[in-house]
């Protein structure tokens, strides 16, 4: 009796193994949960994010893309229309599109319907060439315009 030494059963593992197997399942479920949740961001903001595309960018591509069409406001192309829209033309100097407006407000285009003002249409160019567009956004460059050199050296003076 005293002499019988116990086997210890094949199916039990050593505790350290047993750590390190829980340690390698713990590493690879959040690798995991981390692709998971990246995967899941990427793609949750790539739908959202729209690029800028010039007139001649835009006129290469394939309609009904969502997209944000920059450009300047042709001189004389706003038409106001019974429905509420309103039509105009950007061009980027080498291409023009022909913009159709059915947003709500039109503030962007009265606060800068100015020739050679800078426009931005979001929507999408429909299968005849018409950028149908929901929302606009006319960029001020006005506010970015740098100071004349004379403000810049009273400022340095003052200072």
């Amino acid at each position: 009796m005293g002499s019988e030494v116990q086997a210890r059963p094949a199916s039990v593992e050593p505790p350290l193994e047993a750590s390190r197997s829980r340690a390698v399942f713990v590493i690879v479920a959040v690798v995991l949960g981390v692709v998971v949740l990246g995967s899941i961001a990427v793609s949750a903001i790539g739908g959202s994010v729209l690029y800028y595309k010039t007139p001649s960018e835009i006129l290469q591509q394939h309609p009904n893309q969502p997209v944000r069409l920059a450009g300047k406001l042709v001189s004389g192309t706003q038409v106001t229309h019974g429905d509420g829209s309103v039509t105009f033309d950007v061009t980027d100097g080498k291409a023009t599109v022909h913009v159709r407006y059915t947003g709500g407000a039109t503030t962007a285009l009265q606060s800068a319907a100015r020739p050679g003002a800078q426009m931005v249409a979001e929507g999408a160019l429909s299968a005849n060439n018409i950028f149908e567009s929901t929302n606009l956004i006319a960029k001020c460059p006005s506010k970015f315009a740098t100071a004349a050199p004379s403000t810049h050296a009273s400022v340095a003076a003052a200072a």
